[in-house]
Parts: structure tokens; C-alpha cells; sequence
């Protein structure tokens, strides 16, 4: 990655290289062409000037007499030719206005006439414009192919005149065009080197302001790209004012705001997560593919499970309310039951994208157990009450009907009626007393004031008041202590009532043959009391219920009937007086009930 980092950076600067050496090149080589051609035209009009000022000056030293001039002497042109490195011709004419007759004198040493001056029509050798100009008395310089030369000649002319100015003949200086590209030759080497020094030049300066331009843009890209990978803490140093250093600037800017939005973004999740999480009810989100997109806790516990997946697979009944309320694409419900038996609710609902398309569902698991417990611990309550108050009442009217109709004749008959119209009399007060009693103590009307006291004679008292009805179960009952005084806080009424009601579901939960055992010791900052029995026990699935109002076991392996609102007291008893219980049952041998008492407050 950083590799192709660092290429992209290289290819960013080659490109920026490229183009300022691209601009640097065009420019140099622009200015060259331009120097070179102000060079050429420099250099030409510098030799043409230097010509027609010889030209000039070789005119001027010409002798002029009436209706012509004195040719120079052939030692004096050659020396005006070695001098000035360049051809003198003399052109003579009858007038100036003649144009077409006319002759041209020259100096140069033809190999067959030796040093005599060899006279040439004009119109054979010269140009006739360049002779009818001098010879109209008009300067000119031109670059010219001239037949008696090999080449192009740069040529000035200069008209020789009379002291009344007429136009006698003239001088002509032809030099051959190879001085003025020597010339023009060295000019260019200058040029060229110039050029080349400009492009090294120039090339630095790229490299330099390529770099200067590349730096924060290489900077500006580590940083975004330091923000796509989610690095939201970076930012760039940011030096100058310009439109990079203000672009770096908003992006420090830009990051920072981004950097502040994720972290609030995130919180917002972490606390919905949070929530999620905390609350009771399991909560399941698949996406149209059934995948899954969030669980919470309390739904894999529901569900007794280690993932989401799991609890999907296998057409699973969850998996199928899902896939059932994303086809119909409304909310579904249905019961479920997990694997250890607990009644659960499963309402499953789809969500909709923009384009109110299906994308998936969510599902909410609600155990039921407990509810559904309740409303049949309700209607039991109720059935139970009409039960347990139309027996007693069933067997007074079933005794007072035959009193009432004469029935009963004997007195010996009256009195067993009297006895069982009492016996139910009791019962049905000691039903109604049980019922008050809770309902005060749940509504905290009946204060449990507590006193430092002992409980080996608490015990013993509870152990002989059952002694009777041991005897008539053919149960062994014994009690036991550590030999403590076993000094608790508590009350002497409650604790008796406590070990009475524990006495009295051992004795019936226990066969003919077996033992009930009454025991206390020290807990240590505590003292612990109950009762010990070696009857049917409990089955687990009955023990988190046995202490709510009503609630029997099994009735089969019950020897006696109660009300079931014994061990429902018994437990507020406990907790009212500061202290705990506990039971602790094996299916098939026996049970054993236990409270703690605080020794002091």
C-alpha cells in the first residue's frame, strides 16, 4: 500500500515536473528562435551598415571629373578588397537615367587579361535593378545570387556624384554570405549555449517549484487518506496563505468536525448498544438473507444458545416467524419453547429501506413463563380459596341440615355433629387467620418487633407441639443443637410459627417409618434453624415455586391437604425478622428447610 502510495506521489510530481519543464522548454526554445532571428537581422544590418559605410567611404576617395570618374588604380582595389574582405565593383554609366546601356569595372585579376580592367555589360553579369539604382543615385544593400560570384553575395551600393550632384556612376561592395554565416554561426553557438544554460536553468526551477507545489498536496493526500482508513486524529502542518494552505487548513478543519461527529455517532451507539443490551427482552436483526445483524444478550440466554447462527439454523421456529413476516411483510407472533422447557413469545416485525423495500426483520423475545405462571397461579388462588372454604363450609351444612330436620335423635349423635360443625369451624378460621396474616405482612400492617433471644428452647417447643401428630404419622421426630446458645435477633411467636409450618410439610412429605429432625447451630455471624426430613423431597422444577402463595406439589405423594400458604409466610416471616431462607431438596431423599437469623443488629 505504501508502495503504490509512493507511486502515486512520484506520478503526482513527475506530471508537475513534466508540465513546468514542457512550459520552461516552449519558452526557452520560443525565446531562442526569437534571439536567433533578432540575431540574424541584427548581425545582417550590422554588416550592411559597416558595407555602406566603406562603400561610402571607397566613393568618397574616387577622383570625379567632368561627365565621369577616375577608375582607382588595381593596387588600390585590391587593398579596398583586402581591407574591407569583400569585392569592389564600379559601375560607370553614360547618365543616370540610362537604363539600358552601360558598363561595370572591377578590380579582380582575370586569368587571361591579368591586372587590366575588364569591362562587362551590366545586363550579363549584374542585376539590372541593383545598376539602375545606383546609377539613379539611390543607395540600397540587398543579398543577391550573382552570376560572376559562386554564391549569394550581401551586396551595398553607393552612387558616385559631381559636385552638382548629378550621378556619375557608382561603387558596389558585394561580400560572399559566407562571412555573415560565420558570423551569424558564432552568434548561434552563443545563442545555443545561452539556450542550454536556461534549460538546466529552467529544469532546477521546475524540479523545485514542482516540489514546493507536490509537498502539501502529498501532505493534503496523506491526510485524507489517513481519514479513509478511519484515522480521524490526523492533520496536516499547514504553512502559508495561499490556495493549498487555505485548502489544508479547511481540511484540518473538515477532519476535526468529522473527527467530533464519529465520536458522537459513536457514543450514540455505544449507548444504544448499551441499552440493547440491558434490556430483558431478547432482540434478534437479520437482514433479508437471513444473516445476522445485532443480538443482545438476553436473547442468546432465552434462546439457550451460544450465537445467533445457531439459533437460526435448522429452520428453526425463529428463523421461520422471520422468514414468515418478511414474505407477508407484516408483524408475526408465535410461541416458542427453548430447550429447558421455558414459554417464550416471539413477535417478529420487517423494516423497509427508502424505497420501502423488505431489507430484513427484527424479532422480540419475551419470556411468558412467568406471566403465564402468574395467571394460572391466579386462577388457582381462586379455585384453591373456593376449595379450601367450600370444605369446611360443606361439612357444617352436611352436620346442621340433619340437626335442623330432626333427624339426629340421640344426644350422642348431636355431639359428633357439634364436633365435626367445630373441627371445620376451626379449619375455615384458620384458613381465613392464614390469609390475613399474609396480606398484613405483605402490606407491612403487621410490625415484627425482634429481641435478642435463644432458639434451643424455641425448638424444643416446636418439637413437642408436633410431637402429636409425628405419633399418629408414624414418623420419628427428634431435634438437635451444637450446644450454643444460639443468641440471634428475632421473634419468639415467628420463629415457632416458622418451625411449625416446616414441621408440618416434613411430617406430611414424609412416609410412615422415616424421621423429621429439628436442628439449630451457629453460622458464625448468624444462627441457622430448620428441619431436616427423609421424605419424598421436591422435584427441581418445583423448587423456585414453592414459596408462592397456593402452590402445591405434586397432590399424589401428599399425605395431608393444605392450604399452600404456609411457606409463603413462613418466608416473609424470615425476611421481616432480617434474616434468610433456603430449602435444599434431592427427588427421593428427603428435604431440608433452614432460616438465618442475624445475631445482632
Amino acid at each position: 500500500m505504501f508502495g503504490k502510495l509512493r507511486f502515486r506521489f512520484w506520478s503526482i510530481g513527475a506530471k508537475t515536473l513534466v508540465s513546468h519543464l514542457v512550459l520552461a522548454l516552449t519558452v526557452t526554445l520560443s525565446v531562442c528562435l526569437l534571439a536567433c532571428a533578432l540575431q540574424l537581422a541584427y548581425v545582417r544590418d550590422m554588416l550592411i551598415n559597416e558595407l555602406m559605410a566603406r562603400a561610402r567611404s571607397i566613393a568618397a576617395m574616387t577622383e570625379v571629373h567632368e561627365g565621369g570618374f577616375a577608375l582607382p588604380k588595381p593596387e588600390s582595389i585590391r587593398a579596398y578588397q583586402e581591407l574591407i574582405n569583400a569585392m569592389v565593383l564600379y559601375v560607370h554609366g553614360n547618365s543616370v537615367e540610362n537604363q539600358g546601356g552601360g558598363a561595370v569595372h572591377t578590380g579582380i585579376a582575370m586569368p587571361k587579361e591579368g591586372d587590366v580592367f575588364v569591362r562587362v555589360e551590366f545586363d550579363e553579369q549584374l542585376d539590372k535593378e541593383v545598376v539602375a539604382r545606383v546609377l539613379r543615385g539611390q543607395e540600397f544593400s540587398a543579398m543577391r545570387k550573382m552570376q560572376f560570384a559562386d554564391g549569394v553575395m550581401l551586396l551595398v551600393g553607393v552612387p558616385i556624384c559631381e559636385k552638382n550632384g548629378d550621378t556619375v556612376g557608382g561603387v558596389i561592395v558585394a561580400q560572399p554570405i559566407s562571412v555573415f554565416r560565420n558570423l551569424s554561426g558564432m552568434m548561434r553557438v552563443l545563442v545555443y549555449f545561452a539556450a542550454g544554460a536556461a534549460i538546466f536553468l529552467a529544469a532546477i526551477l521546475a524540479m523545485l517549484l514542482s516540489n514546493v507545489l507536490t509537498r502539501p498536496i502529498r501532505r493534503i493526500t496523506q491526510t485524507a487518506r489517513c481519514m479513509a482508513e478511519g484515522q480521524y486524529a490526523a492533520r496536516m502542518q499547514v504553512s502559508g496563505a495561499d490556495e493549498i494552505g487555505e485548502l489544508g487548513t479547511v481540511l484540518n478543519t473538515l477532519c476535526a468536525r468529522l473527527s467530533g461527529s464519529i465520536e458522537r455517532l459513536r457514543e450514540e451507539k455505544d449507548k444504544l448498544e448499551l441499552i440493547i443490551a440491558s434490556i430483558g427482552e431478547g432482540i434478534l436483526a437479520v437482514d433479508s438473507q437471513k444473516k445476522a445483524l445485532h443480538v443482545n444478550r438476553a436473547f442468546l440466554e432465552l434462546m439457550e444458545t451460544n450465537s445467533a447462527s445457531e439459533a437460526l439454523r435448522n429452520e428453526s421456529a425463529i428463523g421461520a416467524l422471520l422468514g414468515e413476516t418478511m414474505e407477508k411483510g407484516k408483524r408475526c407472533e408465535a410461541r416458542l419453547v427453548n430447550p429447558s422447557g421455558r414459554n417464550l413469545l416471539a413477535a417478529a416485525s420487517p423494516f423497509f429501506d427508502e424505497e420501502n423495500h423488505i431489507v430484513g426483520a427484527v424479532a422480540l423475545l419475551r419470556d411468558v413463563s412467568q406471566e403465564e405462571r402468574l395467571e394460572q397461579l391466579r386462577r388457582d388462588y381462586v379455585a384453591n380459596v373456593s376449595h379450601e372454604l367450600r370444605t369446611p363450609l360443606t361439612g357444617i351444612r352436611g352436620m346442621v341440615e340433619p340437626l335442623m330436620d330432626g333427624y339426629i335423635e340421640t344426644d350422642e349423635e348431636r355431639q359428633d355433629c357439634y364436633r365435626v360443625i367445630y373441627q371445620e369451624t376451626l379449619r375455615l378460621e384458620k384458613l381465613v387467620g392464614e390469609m390475613l396474616d399474609m396480606s398484613r405482612l405483605q402490606d407491612g400492617r403487621a410490625a415484627v418487633e425482634t429481641e435478642m433471644l435463644e432458639l434451643p428452647g424455641i425448638i424444643q417447643a416446636a418439637a413437642r407441639r408436633m410431637q402429636p401428630l409425628a405419633e399418629k404419622c408414624g414418623v420419628c421426630l427428634s431435634w438437635e443443637t451444637d450446644g450454643t446458645a444460639l443468641a440471634c435477633m428475632g421473634n419468639e411467636n415467628r420463629i415457632l410459627q416458622v418451625l411449625v409450618i416446616f414441621l408440618d410439610n416434613a411430617l406430611s412429605f414424609t412416609p410412615e417409618g422415616g424421621s423429621v429432625c429439628v436442628f439449630g447451630r451457629d453460622g458464625g455471624d448468624c444462627v441457622i434453624a430448620g428441619v431436616q426430613d427423609t421424605g419424598v423431597g421436591i422435584e427441581p422444577k418445583d423448587l423456585p415455586f414453592i414459596w408462592e402463595r397456593f402452590y402445591k406439589a405434586d397432590k399424589s405423594r401428599l399425605r395431608t391437604t393444605g392450604t399452600g400458604l404456609g411457606l409463603a409466610i413462613a418466608k416473609l416471616v424470615v425476611e421481616l425478622m432480617g434474616g434468610e431462607i433456603g430449602v435444599q431438596s434431592h427427588l427421593g431423599q428427603g428435604s431440608r428447610f433452614f432460616f438465618s437469623l442475624p445475631k445482632q443488629k
